[in-house]
Parts: C-alpha cells; structure tokens; sequence
C-alpha cells in the first residue's frame, strides 16, 4: 500500500502565571473525505507542552493515512493539570477534545507535519480553574 503519514507535534503559547501544564491526550480522530471520521487510539499520553514552542513542539503521534484530502482534527483530551506557584491543580474542561479545521492532503510516501499550538493565554481560565483549547496550526 503506498500510505503517507501525518506527524501530530503539539506545543504551547506562554503564560507567565505557571510553571507547567501537563495534557493527557488519549486519541486523535481525523476526517477524511472519502473516510469520515476514523479515531485513532494513541494510548494515555501525558505532555508538559509549557515552554514548548515551533521549534521543540512535542510528537503527539503519527498516523499512517491513505492518499487523500483531509479537512479536520480532533485531539481527545482527558485531563489537564497546571503547576502554579509549585502546586498541582486540575483544571475542568470545557470540551473533552480540541478541534483543528485545517485541510491537508496526504500523498504515497509523504509525511506531513503539523504542529498544534495550544494558545495557554486563551486556554487556561485562572479564576475559574477552565480549561478551553484555543489552537492554532502550523504546517511544515
């Protein structure tokens, strides 16, 4: 089969009020045209993504995928846990998953890179204790 893949990288926006934020990722559903929806299970995967950025974003998982044009994302979030001031607080969130409307396409034997940057200055409510993910995507 001649598949091409798509490498899921994730990194953060910073926010100088805490020290860490450790998302627990658990699955990635991507939408294809001609698929739908297909979930693709990538087991608990912790990231501290603070202080990540374009240049040292974190591999969340790579997908192998039929040639084809894709349109969305969904990255399924468990929990999200802020270090602040040395203490660990669990944030609530406001939706289990992030979701990512970028379009790409994959080709035989390609891979395509996308970085998924969490905007934490619009992702973490600090008075309400709130986790919404604001994203942004870049492609390489």
């Amino acid at each position: 089969m001649n598949n091409g893949s798509l490498s899921i990288y994730v990194s953060d926006s910073p926010n100088s009020m805490v020290s860490a934020v450790y998302i627990t990722f658990s699955s990635i559903e991507i939408h294809g045209n001609q698929s739908g929806w297909v979930n693709y299970t990538i087991g608990e995967r912790t990231v501290n993504i603070f202080g990540t950025s374009v240049n040292n974003s974190v591999l969340l998982g790579n997908i192998s995928l039929q040639p084809g044009k894709y349109t969305m994302i969904k990255l399924y979030i468990t929990s999200v846990v802020v270090n602040m001031g040395g203490n660990n607080v669990t944030f609530n969130l406001s939706s289990n998953f992030a979701f990512i409307n970028h379009p790409f396409t994959i080709q035989p034997h390609e891979n395509v890179k996308l970085i998924v940057e969490f905007k934490l200055n619009e992702c973490l409510n600090m008075q309400s204790r709130v986790f919404t993910p604001y994203i942004g995507v870049i492609e390489k």
